[in-house]
């Protein structure tokens, strides 16, 4: 039986091991995992600490990992591929640290997109309040302008004003949070939406449909930024060959002006285009170098075939494509949090209810902040469960089915989750 490592401990990690493991004949470690990655077929957690990278090269080596895939995008930015080809691990599915800052640092992205003409929102780049206040003077017009934080942030760095003074008020707040080396850009409206696909040193193979995930607390987009509260796709206002385009002119060509420096040559892994689509046609808000995350969730749900053979394909540059097939129809998740969340809440708190949901059809809960504690699952973070429906019927149905399941979930305090996932892609279908 082979052996497939998955780094991190999230709702994505655990999609993406529960998608390999339903072969039957591979076996998944999760290091660290969570309260549910371990109840999954042929599988088990490995508790570590992943920013120990030398505790994860001996694991790879004591196990004989046949394949390692890196979840999150820390490891990633923090050279965890760098430091296992230097141990002699090289089936390991993610970008070098040189690589991965195209995620890692906005500056680097944003002078990549201008040299080689990509479409994104005209910016300027800021290294201290004094440059920042002068550029929101500049660029901000009456419909406002945005604040983007230079480096990781989990998701949370990007604020949105809706005018110069709200950008002027909330800059101090946003270089405390995140720092003072920030990109001041021009507001930019539109559906939005995410490509991903499959690097294999020379191009990116896509997954032949766009996800729409949702980062704001509250419906209607409002509230503070989280790391995702939910996702849907494939949504139905972006073509196959609108991805198919954004692949060949947005993407490849990312991929093909890293791997022209040596020391980045090394490009096999998850990317992931955040677009907007404007009156001027899509535009690049940002690329990642992983699987994004609450989408991972639905698109786990749609693919038919097994991860393992894309990823192994990738590795040895050849082709993802013919290991990609998915089911017609449509995948939703909601994610569900602690309440306080993306403030301070409560760990340590009992989840009744997933025995019930698992037994309904074409649902799965992905954990990501949990634990299991004797024979109870609990809470240990702010996302703790992305509830996901398939339907061959169409989003409508998906969400449906999602919200169904996620009603017979609880913890003391109840969940905070948003009710309009998915919505906007129903009423444009």
């Amino acid at each position: 039986m082979k052996k497939g490592l998955i780094i991190g401990s999230g709702g994505r990690e655990h999609a993406l091991g529960w998608n390999i493991s339903r072969s039957g004949n591979i076996e998944i470690l999760y290091a660290p995992g969570n309260g549910g990655t371990e109840q999954e077929r042929n599988s088990r957690n490995v508790a570590m600490d992943i920013r120990n990278f030398s505790e994860i090269a001996k694991l790879v080596k004591k196990e004989k990992i046949d394949l390692t895939i890196v979840g999150p995008e820390e490891p990633l930015a923090d050279g965890l591929v760098d430091y296992l080809y230097n141990k002699g691990c090289f089936s390991i599915f993610g970008p070098t640290q040189e690589a991965a800052k195209i995620e890692s640092d906005k500056f680097y992205s944003y002078d990549i997109m201008q040299q080689l003409n990509i479409p994104q929102a005209y910016s300027i780049k800021c290294e201290s309040s004094e440059q920042a206040v002068k550029a929101i003077n500049e660029i901000a017009t009456e419909n406002g302008v945005v604040l983007k934080a230079r480096g990781l942030t989990g998701g949370k760095g990007v604020t949105v004003c809706s005018s110069k003074e709200q950008a002027l008020s909330t800059l101090e707040q946003h270089i405390i949070n995140y720092g003072s080396h920030l990109l001041v850009a021009e507001r930019l409206f539109g559906e939005e939406f995410s490509v991903f696909g499959i690097a294999n040193g020379e191009r990116v193979y896509p997954l032949g449909m766009a996800f729409q995930d949702r980062k704001s607390l509250l419906d209607n987009n409002q509230g503070p930024n989280t790391g995702g509260m939910g996702a849907c796709g494939p949504v139905p206002f972006v073509s196959i060959s609108m991805v198919n385009d954004i692949v060949d002119r947005m993407m490849t060509p990312i991929i093909k002006n890293i791997s022209k420096d040596s020391d980045a040559d090394n490009y096999h892994g998850f990317l992931y285009a955040g677009m907007i689509l404007t009156q001027q046609g899509p535009k690049v808000l940002e690329y990642n170098v992983r699987f994004g995350d609450p989408e991972c969730q639905p698109a786990m749900m749609l693919l038919r075939n097994n991860l393992y053979d894309a990823c192994s394909s990738a590795l040895n540059r050849g082709s993802a494509h013919k290991q990609m097939s998915f089911d017609a129809g449509s995948a939703c998740c909601v994610v569900l949090t602690s309440p306080g969340y993306p403030g301070e809440f409560k760990k340590g708190l009992p989840i009744s209810g997933l025995e019930e949901v698992s037994k309904m059809h074409n649902i799965k809960v992905f954990h990501a902040g949990t634990k299991k504690d004797g024979e109870q699952i609990i809470t240990t973070g702010g996302r703790v469960l992305g509830v996901t429906a398939y339907s061959p019927f169409g989003i409508e149905q998906a969400r449906n089915l999602a919200y169904e399941a996620a009603y017979k979930l609880s913890i003391p305090g109840g969940f905070h989750y948003r009710r309009d996932i998915g919505s906007k892609a129903v009423i444009k279908h």
